[in-house]
């Protein structure tokens, strides 16, 4: 009888420490790109204008400097100031004011994100649920014999 109960003691400490592992987890991760778009405006700036002067500067007889003839070729939003005065002196002035177009345009944004770990327990294969149940069942066994030596222990001293 005592051979009996050693040899269960073993068998159940060798199933509880060696009989069952537990399972290995899964990670799943996932990424995913989200893109926004946004509609916006764009500053383009103009390049700059120009403008030209042709002119023909003579003497009269007074050694005066007389401006015979004056061609001013400019753009659309150039401002030429121009003037000879009487001492011959040419002073010529070229302003133009800035000019920026706004062009709508598309500004995009990527964004990436990651999705949380989702840990997923592994099966158990057939091995470890015999494992689980004679574990189960050899408690089971134990707890009911303990009982009934404790209870034949009890009659003794009756």
């Amino acid at each position: 009888m005592r051979y009996l109960v050693i040899l269960t003691f073993s068998l159940i400490c060798v199933t509880v420490f060696f009989g069952c592992k537990t399972g290995k987890h899964l990670t799943s991760q996932d990424n995913q790109t989200q893109i926004i778009v946004h509609d916006k405006l764009v500053p383009v700036y103009r390049p700059s204008d120009s403008a030209a002067i042709r002119a023909l500067l003579e003497c009269d007889s007074n050694g005066r400097v007389v401006l015979s003839w004056l061609d001013l070729a400019q753009s659309e939003n150039a401002r030429l100031k121009f003037q000879l005065d009487s001492m011959g002196n040419l002073l010529a002035d070229f302003r133009v004011p800035s000019d920026t177009v706004f062009i709508p345009g598309k500004d995009s944004i990527i964004i990436k994100t990651t999705v949380e770990r989702v840990e997923v327990e592994k099966e158990l294969n057939s091995w470890q649920k015999f494992c689980i149940r004679f574990t189960i069942i050899v408690m089971v066994v134990i707890v009911l014999f303990v009982g009934f030596k404790f209870r034949s222990i009890l009659n003794l001293f009756r």
